[in-house]
């Protein structure tokens, strides 16, 4: 573990079908982010509290395995250490595995892509007047990475208007 990163604690889980194009997704929402953007839609995340990841994710994955693709970390940058390890235990399970991060930049995320220990990565903090994936004006960005290869996908996010 990184000297003064707490371990990751998650408030809850559940299944999510929008979370990541064409997955079956399990997202955990992961507490203490620091990122704090003044128009986040799940403060109740900004305090450090839940259940350890660590401890929980092989009982939560052999409860829910059947029914899913794919494992979104909502958030977790704080410890990257951890979560890299959390990436590659669902890897190894055969499951797809997305981050979520607040963070603005693709950089922290290297050792994630090119030890392809993740498939797909959102980045971006959320800003009300760019709006979130979905909007043409977002700030944020969705990748999907195959073999190391980083793709931009954010515009399946976005619905042309009628």
């Amino acid at each position: 573990m990184q000297p003064n990163k707490l371990p990751l604690k998650y408030q809850g889980y559940t299944i999510v079908l929008q979370e990541v194009p064409d997955e079956i997704s399990l997202a955990f929402n992961i507490s203490g982010c620091t990122h704090k953007c003044p128009d986040c839609h799940s403060k109740y995340l900004w305090e450090y509290k839940g259940h350890y990841l660590r401890e929980d994710l092989q009982r939560v994955l052999s409860l829910n395995k059947e029914y899913i693709s794919c494992v979104c970390f909502m958030g977790g940058d704080q410890n990257l250490e951890e979560l890299y390890d959390l990436c590659k235990e669902v890897k190894n399970e055969g499951l797809k595995v997305c981050v979520y991060s607040g963070a603005n930049d693709i950089e922290i995320f290297s050792s994630f892509i090119c030890d392809s220990v993740i498939d797909y990565l959102k980045i971006g903090s959320y800003k009300q007047e760019f709006g979130g994936l979905n909007s043409v004006n977002t700030n944020q960005r969705m990748y999907k990475i195959v073999d190391s290869q980083i793709s931009d996908i954010t515009e399946q996010f976005q619905k042309p208007k009628m």
